[in-house]
């Protein structure tokens, strides 16, 4: 297995969480990588930062994407945009490192969970999308 950091996915990141307003979560201190190599099944995991480690290291919660190649570039971008979503909502709201679960008794992060989301992404991002300018052709 190897990874390289992907600017390209820490951007299209910073839109969906600005889009979806998780404020709760600290987008520089989010990394992504795309991973080669891997066995598994999976599209994309998300990887924190225990609480033990950034007492030892000194440093403050962080959070890794990993997009499984080359499994995630095959799906179509609003598959993409989805998985994104996905691994987003494992972070808690208290950004502390730690993953939030599937399951809990407040919430689940499941197919449906995942759709309400992206749908609110899709209609905040229109509202935000840069206007077009229509030009009117006089005669």
């Amino acid at each position: 297995m190897y990874w390289n950091q992907c600017l390209k996915t820490h951007a299209r990141l910073r839109k969906i969480i600005g889009a979806l307003g998780f404020t709760h979560v600290d987008p520089s201190r989010i990394f992504c990588v795309r991973g080669y190599g891997s066995t598994s099944e999976a599209w994309a995991r998300i990887w924190g930062l225990p609480t033990l480690w950034q007492q030892v290291l000194g440093t403050r919660p962080a959070y890794v994407v990993e997009i499984i190649e080359p499994e995630f570039s095959r799906l179509p971008p609003g598959e993409q945009d989805r998985v994104l979503i996905h691994e987003l909502l494992h972070i808690p709201r208290t950004f502390s490192g730690a993953i939030r679960p599937h399951r809990s008794p407040t919430f689940r992060i499941n197919r449906r969970t995942v759709e309400r989301f992206y749908q609110r992404f899709i209609a905040n991002s229109r509202k935000h999308a840069p206007q077009r300018r229509r030009l009117s052709h006089s005669r």
